[in-house]
């Protein structure tokens, strides 16, 4: 038996016999995507059982059980990654221009270059060297052996074990190992060796005879497993710049189109850190189509690196995606940071590689929409509210309504561009019975806007009768009354200004802390289905502003009625909610947004826009 075997015996030929089966199998990788356990089975060994002499023995079951929880063991008391984070700060921080990475692995060898570029991207990767143990350590492994694959039999050999014939082993590796490392491009940038063979004695002790050919800066060992790169070392680099989502912006009431961006992951975040308040690392963004007449169907997510002040023409693309996105379809999309400038892209719908460079998806945009369709606006208001204070909480949303009619006005212009209907709704009497009152109080059919603001002026706070709903689910029949009104070319948008979500038809929410119990409605309308055939059957686009009772903030007193609320007020402003107070403009915005077109021989809108509301938005002048 050679000197590198010498006290090995039996235990040792089955744990060199186990790594090597185990890698066979896919090796640690693989076992940690398997089902976890509190012990890893071991791999199947019985292809190289019968050169290890005594394998055949009643206890032989034993001792191959105690060899793989010594492989285990070993290999968890044998990996180290201490001194990562050193090396990867400095790298990140300048102090290294470059990190030069030689990684030994059971099977093969690999020099590579990590470096950020002079952008300030990356880090990157590029490959120096590479080469597998088999073509330099033939003099140790050329035996031949009829019994065993070529690669098993080598597995074994560097693993430590012995076979029918002892060989020099940790010799041959030594010396190529120093041939490779002579034959390779290392310069004066630190180096950091990374034996991925912890346990495999033989590999270890030729990466430990190394020098002075290379002197490593920091040593690392590892599992034996073999990546495609280096990225599981460099993913825990934290970013340098912040990584944002780029989207195109339509101001409703002007026209004009713009790029806004959105932030994802902060500058020095890393892999696994909390990401927007969630542990999981998931950053959710809801998008949403151009208008229709601006899009040709598919929509780019563009993820870009830049700096707090650096203009578009300076924003670094790192990802893009071309999305599947009908006109006025909505999407969410989750980001999750996989590594420096790298993230990955969660969708339910389809999605591929968007080819078209970041500077054309961003120049060829329209500057300005036209309009070239009417607006027909059907606007409901809850009239119902509290007495105190007198009534003003009426009176505030009354007044939010008319100015946002009059912002609407105002981006749509003169004529006849512009009508309005008038909804006003209130609560059900408490001992009503089916068909026994009509909570729509106000109607006014289509007419201008002046005189939506005149009515609107002349209605009257109603007593509130009930903590949890209202009469809301009533208004979608009322469109379906008012089907005839629409003109054939319109654009149509419901606008709903309230505060409680409509009274359920059956099964209402549970209501914990509070002693009223939520209604259901007396009259059983089906509101959800008279909505969704607006939507979809008419084009109605749905728009809210809600001004929230105070029982929807909070969710861990009242969870049930909170999200029954939320998803109720998340339908009727399907195409953009808001809540009370919020610029008037930013809401005509979204009533008339879609009823833009392209100009004459203009391009499309190619990037995504914002869904909803959302103030995270930032607005960037274009260049």
């Amino acid at each position: 038996m050679h000197p590198d075997h010498a006290g090995t015996g039996l235990d040792g030929e089955l744990r060199a016999a186990l790594r090597a089966a185990d890698v066979l199998e896919g090796g640690p990788a693989a076992r940690a995507g398997r089902r976890a356990a509190e012990t890893p089975p071991a791999p199947d060994h019985r292809g190289v059982a019968h050169l290890i002499p005594g394998t055949d023995t009643p206890s032989a079951p034993r001792a191959w059980k105690r060899a793989w929880r010594d492989v285990l063991a070993g290999e968890s008391a044998r990996t180290t990654r201490s001194g990562l984070g050193w090396a990867l700060t400095s790298l990140a921080g300048g102090r290294f221009a470059a990190l030069d990475v030689l990684e030994i692995g059971c099977e093969r060898l690999r020099l590579s270059r990590v470096a950020y570029g002079s952008d300030g991207r990356g880090p990157s990767t590029r490959s120096l060297a590479d080469s597998a143990w088999a073509d330099l350590t033939a003099e140790a492994t050329d035996r031949p052996s009829p019994a065993l694959p070529e690669r098993l039999r080598r597995l074994f050999l560097l693993a430590g074990g012995t076979g029918p014939a002892a060989a020099d082993v940790t010799g041959s590796l030594g010396r190529a190992l120093r041939t490779f490392v002579r034959g390779t491009p290392l310069g004066a940038d630190p180096l950091l060796v990374v034996v991925r063979a912890a346990g495999w004695r033989p590999v270890e002790q030729a990466a430990d005879a190394l020098c002075p050919e290379a002197a490593p800066a920091l040593r690392l060992r590892l599992p034996a497993h073999w990546p495609a790169d280096p990225g599981d070392l460099t993913d825990a680099l934290p970013l340098r710049r912040a990584l944002w989502l780029a989207a195109a912006d339509i101001d409703g009431t002007s026209g004009t189109v713009g790029l806004v961006r959105r932030p994802l992951f902060p500058a020095g975040s890393r892999t696994g850190d909390p990401a927007g308040g969630d542990p999981g690392a998931v950053v959710r963004v809801p998008v949403a189509a151009p208008p229709d007449g601006a899009t040709t169907g598919a929509s780019a997510a563009v993820v870009v690196s830049a700096g707090p002040g650096d203009p578009p023409s300076r924003w670094l693309p790192v990802r893009a995606d071309r999305l599947e996105l009908p006109p006025g379809s909505r999407a969410a999309l989750h980001y999750r940071l996989r590594g420096p400038d790298r993230v990955d892209l969660a969708y339910d719908g389809h999605h591929e590689p968007e080819t078209a460079p970041w500077t054309d998806l961003a120049h060829s945009m329209p500057r300005r929409l036209s309009r070239p369709r009417p607006v027909d606006l059907v606007l409901a208001v809850e009239v119902a509210g509290p007495q105190a204070g007198g009534g003003t909480a009426v009176e505030e949303r009354l007044q939010e309504a008319a100015t946002v009619v009059a912002a609407v006005g105002h981006a749509v212009g003169g004529g006849d561009t512009l009508r309005v209907g008038l909804i006003g709704y209130r609560d059900h009497a408490p001992l009503d019975r089916p068909n026994d009152s009509d909570p729509i109080v106000h109607r006014l059919g289509m007419t201008t806007a002046q005189a939506a603001e005149r009515a609107l002026a002349g209605w009257h706070h109603s007593a509130l009768r009930h903590d949890f709903a209202t009469g809301l689910e009533h208004v979608p029949h009322e469109l379906a009354a008012r089907r005839h009104l629409w003109r054939p070319d319109s654009h149509r948008v419901l606008l709903v200004v309230g505060s409680r979500p409509p009274h359920p038809r059956t099964a209402p929410p549970q209501v914990l802390r509070r002693s009223a119990a939520v209604r259901i409605c007396p009259d059983r309308v089906e509101w959800e289905a008279a909505l969704d055939e607006a939507r979809h059957y008419d084009g109605v686009s749905c728009v809210a502003v809600v001004d929230e009772p105070a029982w929807m903030d909070h969710l861990e007193g009242e969870p049930h009625l909170a999200r029954w609320a939320d998803r109720a007020w998340d339908l009727f402003g399907a195409d953009g909610r808001f809540t009370a107070g919020h610029d008037p403009q930013r809401v005509a915005s979204a009533v008339t947004a879609p009823a833009l077109c392209l100009p004459e021989d203009g391009a499309p809108i190619r990037l995504v826009v914002p869904d909803g509301a959302s103030g995270e938005w930032l607005h960037e002048a274009a260049g």
